[in-house]
């Protein structure tokens, strides 16, 4: 899965290799024609089957899984029995399963098949898991999520390697840029290595996002300042925030390729239990860009997302499918005003179940529902002074096994206002607020909320 430090290494090495665009109010010129890409669907396929034949090997050898111990005769009953809601643990189901659909996505990416054929490694990939690689029946919020978070992660985690990867890079440069990319890509990584790193070859993840617009900002905040009182849980601990918007979210960039335009917002929170981790993540199918006056730009898009917000026990996630528009206006003098807002569904979430009888395995509730987001930001003579994010999901929890029937709403508002003081680098106050109502059967309706304020020192770029 892409994670924050993994985020940060790589516009970290970018940077420090001159990989990366500077911020641009207009699209980069785009990059030279290349040879067309070989695409290997067959080698995509076995190196698919080669990852869910490795996985299982090290889970039945080196962790004597219960699950792994498979036949014949259980691949048999699976194709038998059908398809079951599981019950394994909220961390197993909406974050190792889209990282191994993740690796899936990678193998297609690796092999030349674009976003529609590398997605359809990931639905294969994990088909083949459920069907054959586990004793238990097949599990279908765990296709989905594989199959839909691996996609999200595999397409961000590719493009980011297309901007680290250097096709002429030698020495040192280049060892540091095919480690990160790697990481960032990890079967076009193997790939690679394997292949002798021949850039004369076109089929080889390399860096065809090069002049790609890449702005964002990466901030330090300290322990809370200012909290809700009546909340039960511990006070968060230092937290690492970052935003990326690859191409403009206004269009600029756009192609017509999925994923063209992307946005990532991501936060690792340090609590004296675990870390607790938020990521949002949007990227456009398909849009059509609009040219507005004085440099100004709109993009109405449809778009697909992986959401996984924590804040202590209140806990949601899902994989969402939306429409929205983003418009970017150039204001005199030399300010930006840009903003965004998107409604959709959300196929399949996950909501932290608090009323769950200790000693469970699954402490939440499955969903479907609505989802919807809103953001604003405020940047002069290129520093963001000033954003807004909102989020709303109105879920209905599905009555299925382990599950608890009823619906909840949603509200998180999180702002930040920031001031230059050396170049780059500034200091701000952020603060957040969670809102949560819900109907749960058999109990009465009750609400959550919680507040939180904290400094914080930002690098923007």
């Amino acid at each position: 899965m892409i994670t924050l430090s993994t985020a940060a290494i790589a516009i970290a090495l970018n940077l420090a290799l001159g990989g990366i665009a500077p911020p641009a109010a207009r699209p980069s010129p785009p990059p030279p024609p290349q040879k067309p890409v070989a695409t290997r669907a067959l080698t995509a396929a076995s190196e698919v089957a080669g990852l869910n034949f490795g996985v299982w090997a090290f889970l039945h050898y080196a962790g004597n899984a219960a699950y792994s111990y498979i036949s014949w005769e259980t691949i048999r009953d699976n194709f038998r029995d059908g398809w079951e809601w599981d019950r394994s643990q909220y961390a197993v189901n909406f974050y190792h399963h889209p990282y191994h659909g993740y690796l899936y996505y990678s193998a297609g990416r690796a092999n030349g098949l674009g976003y529609w054929g590398a997605s359809l490694s990931a639905l294969g990939g994990s088909f083949m898991w459920e069907m054959m690689m586990e004793k238990y029946r097949p599990s279908i919020n765990d296709l989905v999520t594989t199959t839909c978070g691996g996609i999200v992660f595999g397409e961000v985690g590719y493009r980011f390697s297309a901007l680290v990867r250097k096709r002429d890079a030698r020495g040192a440069g280049r060892f540091f840029r095919e480690l990160v990319g790697t990481i960032l890509d990890p079967v076009g990584g193997v790939n690679r290595l394997f292949n002798g790193r021949k850039d004369s070859d076109p089929s080889l993840p390399g860096s065809p996002d090069v002049g790609r617009i890449l702005n964002g900002w990466l901030e330090l905040t300290g322990p809370v300042i200012a909290r809700s009182d009546g909340f039960s849980g511990s006070e968060a601990a230092p937290t690492i925030a970052f935003t990326l918007d690859y191409g403009d979210p206004a269009g600029a960039g756009w192609t017509g390729k999925p994923f063209d335009v992307f946005s990532m917002d991501g936060r690792l929170r340090w609590g004296p239990d675990r870390p607790h981790l938020s990521l949002f993540i949007n990227g456009a199918l398909a849009g059509k860009t609009y040219a507005g006056r004085g440099g100004s730009g709109h993009f109405l898009g449809v778009y697909q997302h992986y959401e996984y917000y924590g804040i202590d026990t209140m806990r949601v996630c899902g994989t969402s499918f939306t429409a929205g528009w983003s418009s970017r206006f150039e204001l005199p003098p030399n300010v930006r005003l840009t903003a965004s807002a998107r409604l959709g569904w959300l196929g399949l979430g996950a909501s932290d179940d608090f009323y769950g009888v200790e000693g469970e395995r699954r402490a939440y509730n499955l969903a479907t529902g609505i989802t919807a987001a809103a953001d604003l930001a405020v940047a002069a003579k290129g520093f963001e002074y000033l954003s807004l994010d909102w989020r709303h999901y109105q879920l209905f929890d599905l009555n299925v096994p382990g599950s608890r029937a009823g619906r909840e709403g949603w509200n998180i508002l999180m702002g930040q206002v920031a001031i230059p003081v050396l170049a780059d680098f500034g200091v701000g106050f952020a603060a957040e607020y969670c809102a949560r109502r819900y109907e749960f059967e058999p109990f009465e309706p009750g609400s959550r909320k919680l507040f939180e304020a904290r400094a914080f020192v930002t690098w923007q770029f």
